[in-house]
């Protein structure tokens, strides 16, 4: 209670800065990305170091951006998937509502961790102006990955030539069995796998954080011209790759290279494709050799985990959700981790005799919201890649197509992901997936406000389904003594409404200079003689 007292200020003056200025909500969520378990560890064994992001960022994002401001870009975001999404906040309502749910506390958790991160879509959208804009939020989430990279090698270094337990324990206090799960390990692998937690509550977060990472390095690459910065990427890329590697979730030998590959193939080059696959295989070789792991015993065993998978999470456990689910299913909570801390015994017993949850996202829709909510949490994600490959399709060649690329890729790893555990359940791709989804969808507005500044000349038509107010400016001609930007458009100070003084002032027609003296119209007298007329 005292650390909350003590950090309430804190949290305050996160709300502040949120509410003056809803972008550093954005940037506030990266910003507290790599300490999600230190603070969770130094709150332990209180419950509310899980909800510390979602009151101190989350929250005043949302007010700041749909109650106070001004620049919600609705419809970037394609109709149907509001019409999807629509459907899918009913359906957890209702199953909130199921007689069967345990008491409130699981369905409020299980209701949160369903859809507290999808209005990102629409703040992701709207972040998104310029191509600095992405540029700089990649940056940032670049940056920031170097801690959650750097604790988690340093731990795995510990483990492997020191003691694990006391250095995690060092890191994370009392909390450190539950982040390290007992300080797990696996054997047999020529060298030895730790269950690492880098600085996130849990080994699967910490995983699942080393293969996302790869999606925002591929997107800054596209669009990163710095040259220092890109080798800077790309060291980031080596590092980001050994601590995916030691971080003792086995699925990483199977994620990471399939990233690499998926993100080529939605690039449609052949090429590309053929580099990505020798390059993976090179790196691979390169990195065993030097870590000591056995590639033939890793790689046996990933293959008999995705077989096993293949059986007992896709086929058996879909067909056990069938089951437990039914129609309309048991309610939210019923096979959501974060839930178990608010079962009774009974509901606790009961699970236990069922063999526990199933691993298996589309399952845990089916037990949840029934068959009616599987179908449309499949048509959510299922549309999502659809429509960001259709915005790749609308750019034209180049890096934002690019970016774009990536953006389809990752939805797609989703859909496939899902099969094998709770993705949109993890953090922090759960909130990290809707805002870059969020990206996508503003390329288009990105690329033509680009292209018009560059021209200098009226952009090309709108069509109707893009129209947006954030659509490019007409060239106008520039005032005396008022210094123009590119593409000859005047000078727009950054002070005023909506942070854009000229949001009024490019509204109204500019007057014309006043004419040299010697230039005016004589005005003639209305009597006398026009000798009288001064010069």
């Amino acid at each position: 209670m005292e650390l909350v007292l003590l950090a309430s200020p804190l949290v305050l003056a996160f709300w502040a800065g949120i509410l003056i200025n809803w972008r550093w909500g954005v940037y506030g969520l990266v910003a507290y990305t790599p300490f999600t378990g230190l603070i969770v560890a130094l709150l332990y064994p209180s419950p509310l170091g899980p909800l510390v992001r979602d009151v101190g960022v989350v929250l005043p994002l949302y007010l700041a951006f749909f109650l106070m401001g001004r620049q919600a870009h609705y419809g970037r975001v394609p109709g149907v998937l509001y019409v999807t999404y629509a459907l899918l906040v009913l359906v957890v309502l209702f199953a909130a509502a199921n007689p069967a749910v345990p008491n409130m506390m699981v369905a409020g958790i299980g209701v949160k961790v369903w859809l507290s991160y999808i209005p990102l879509l629409i703040v992701g959208a709207s972040f998104v102006r310029t191509e600095l804009d992405l540029r700089d939020f990649l940056r940032a989430v670049l940056v920031t990955a170097w801690i959650p990279w750097t604790v988690g090698i340093f731990l795995f270094l510990c483990a492997s030539f020191a003691d694990y337990e006391t250095y995690a324990r060092m890191i994370f206090g009392a909390y450190a069995p539950l982040a390290t799960s007992d300080f797990g390990s696996f054997s047999g692998y020529g060298a030895k796998l730790y269950r690492i937690p880098g600085t996130f509550q849990y080994n699967s977060q910490y995983g699942v954080f080393c293969y996302f990472m790869l999606f925002p390095m591929f997107m800054l690459l596209a669009i990163e011209r710095d040259r220092t910065w890109r080798a800077f990427i790309w060291l980031s890329m080596f590092v980001g790759l050994v601590a995916g590697f030691t971080s003792g979730a086995r699925g990483n030998f199977l994620f990471m290279p399939l990233i690499f590959l998926i993100v080529q193939f939605f690039k449609f080059r052949a090429g590309g494709l053929v580099q990505g696959i020798i390059g993976i295989g090179g790196g691979l070789i390169l990195a065993f050799s030097l870590s000591g792991f056995d590639s033939s015993k890793i790689y046996g065993e990933v293959g008999n985990l995705t077989a096993s998978y293949g059986k007992d999470l896709a086929v058996g456990g879909m067909l056990e959700a069938m089951e437990r689910g039914g129609i309309f299913g048991r309610g939210v909570g019923a096979n959501t981790g974060a839930a178990r801390h608010g079962f009774d015994p009974s509901t606790a017993a009961l699970l236990t005799a069922e063999g526990g949850m199933v691993e298996n996202y589309y399952a845990k829709s089916m037990v949840e919201l029934g068959a009616v909510g599987f179908i449309i949490l499949v048509a959510c994600l299922v549309l999502a890649v659809f429509a960001c490959l259709r915005v790749q399709f609308r750019l034209k060649p180049g890096p934002l197509r690019d970016v774009a690329a990536c953006g389809t890729a990752m939805t797609a790893f989703v859909v496939l992901v899902s099969v094998k555990g709770w993705a949109l359940d993890t953090e922090p791709l759960n909130y990290y997936y809707y805002l870059t989804v969020g990206f996508v969808f503003a390329l288009p507005y990105v690329e033509r406000r680009s292209m018009a500044a560059v021209s200098g000349q009226t952009a090309r038509p709108v069509p109707a389904d893009m129209r947006d107010v954030d659509a490019p400016i007409p060239a106008a001609p520039t005032v005396p003594g008022r210094p123009a930007t590119a593409g000859g458009r005047p000078h727009r100070p950054l002070i005023g409404r909506n942070g854009y003084y000229g949001e009024i002032a490019r509204r109204r027609p500019l007057s014309p200079p006043p004419a040299p003296a010697d230039e005016r119209p004589l005005r003639l007298p209305e009597r006398g003689d026009p000798k009288d007329v001064p010069h």
